[in-house]
């Protein structure tokens, strides 16, 4: 029961800490992608950077395992790289607050994708309430008008991330109960970063702005590459001891900074749509956080 006690309380922590990371990084790489940075680059330089780290720390503590390579590869592509990289083309067309509730909605798709996987993650009434309040808070933000730019494509763009993180986050659950994540991350991180790395190259996306990096760019790409090191860590640890509903509260952190952060930053409106469909969105999350339950399932 006392090992039980303290995996509860390490596993709020490191949801906590993954909540704060991830929130104050979207509005990072908001201002990085408003400064001309591009959208691909916003992804690629942090995460090659967070698995030089991860490799390194790696090899000092003798973590890397040859059989963890591949599920942290799938990671990378599918938890990693490819949200990131949407999120940041969201954030090029709308503003943080609305990108960054989009962005909250990724445990309820895991949710949904849980019930098929997970014993102790069956989707029940409670759950279906969270679905229906989130599917209304988007509308609620398109229709709405909460951001003038906001259209049915940019929409699509962040919920299509949105998707594939819900998703994949199902995964990362069964490869960190099956490898940790101290094995996991270095892989995951540096593959993410070469990925969009090279699918930068076709696209033509340029590496840096017209008139080069500002003086503040490199090390505020620098400090990113630490921080999400630092985040998917903490975001794999949570999966590794906790349930998705757990580590889904982290989905309440993300649009708090982006929201409260999008008007104090970068002057957003505020709107009553914006209030309404992001207040449905975070009150979803919470519903299907509940009705998760609190305890993992053995087997």
């Amino acid at each position: 029961m006392a090992a039980e006690t303290r995996a509860d309380r390490s596993v709020w922590f490191f949801v906590a800490f993954t909540g704060l990371v991830f929130g104050s990084g979207g509005l990072l790489a908001k201002g990085l992608v408003d400064d001309g940075v591009d959208a691909f680059t916003v992804t690629w330089m942090p995460f090659l950077a967070g698995g030089v780290i991860g490799m390194v720390v790696a090899t000092a503590r003798r973590d890397l395992q040859m059989t963890a390579v591949a599920p942290a590869a799938v990671l990378g592509l599918g938890a990693s790289a490819g949200p990131a990289l949407l999120f940041n083309l969201g954030f090029e067309r709308m503003s943080a607050g609305v990108v960054t509730l989009l962005i909250s909605l990724g445990p309820v798709f895991t949710a949904v994708g849980a019930h098929f996987v997970f014993a102790d993650e069956r989707f029940n009434r409670t759950k279906a309430v969270g679905l229906v309040l989130a599917l209304a808070g988007v509308g609620v933000l398109g229709l709405g008008g909460a951001d003038s730019d906001a259209t049915v494509g940019a929409i699509g763009i962040v919920l299509a991330g949105s998707l594939l993180a819900g998703s994949a986050a199902i995964l990362a659950r069964r490869f960190a109960t099956e490898h940790g994540a101290p094995a996991l991350i270095a892989p995951q991180l540096a593959v993410a970063g070469v990925a969009a790395l090279l699918l930068s190259i076709p696209t033509g996306r340029g590496i840096a702005p017209e008139g080069g990096f500002a003086s503040w760019h490199i090390p505020a790409m620098a400090a990113f590459g630490v921080t999400t090191y630092f985040g998917f860590f903490s975001m794999m640890k949570a999966n590794e001891i906790g349930t998705t509903g757990q580590v889904s509260v982290i989905g309440y952190c993300v649009p708090l900074f982006g929201v409260v952060g999008g008007v104090a930053v970068f002057g957003d409106a505020v709107t009553a749509a914006l209030v309404g469909g992001g207040l449905m969105i975070v009150v979803s999350v919470a519903l299907i956080g509940a009705g998760s339950g609190g305890r993992r399932v053995s087997g």
